[in-house]
């Protein structure tokens, strides 16, 4: 059994191969690296958009993305991690501690006075304060 062999033809089969092995090792790497950068950089570039981004909700909460404002209360016996969100319910100052979770900073004489130091928390956001004590 004599069987022809044509080495063109291995030859074109064995680089058609190594191009596609290259070509796949290439891709991993870009796509490793690609997804690497938007991983390290998701989080600064989020906050950059969003850092003077604010909405308003019907019923005078104020909400803001992640400002992480460390809040001492008036009395000295709560120092809060203020994550953006403020409101106002009666007399009382509360602030948005997690996603879903609010606290209470103060109670006040009346309800113009915890409006006060709800702006004058959000004063404080929109100067980049670390910290405030009302």
């Amino acid at each position: 059994m004599n069987e022809e062999f044509d080495l063109d033809e291995l030859m074109d089969e064995m680089a058609a191969r190594i191009e596609d092995a290259v070509e796949s090792a290439v891709e991993d790497q870009v796509s490793d690296a690609v997804i690497n950068a938007v991983q390290d950089t998701l989080p600064e570039v989020m906050g950059e958009c969003f850092a003077d981004f604010e909405f308003v909700l019907p019923n005078g909460t104020i909400v803001r993305p992640r400002q992480y404002m460390k809040l001492l209360s008036p009395d000295k016996t709560k120092l809060l991690l203020c994550y953006g969100g403020l409101k106002v319910d009666g007399t009382t100052l509360l602030v948005q501690t997690r996603v879903s979770s609010w606290e209470a900073v103060a109670v006040y004489p009346s309800k113009d006075e915890a409006v006060e130091a709800l702006l004058k928390v959000k004063s404080a956001m929109d100067a980049h304060q670390d910290m405030l004590e009302l």
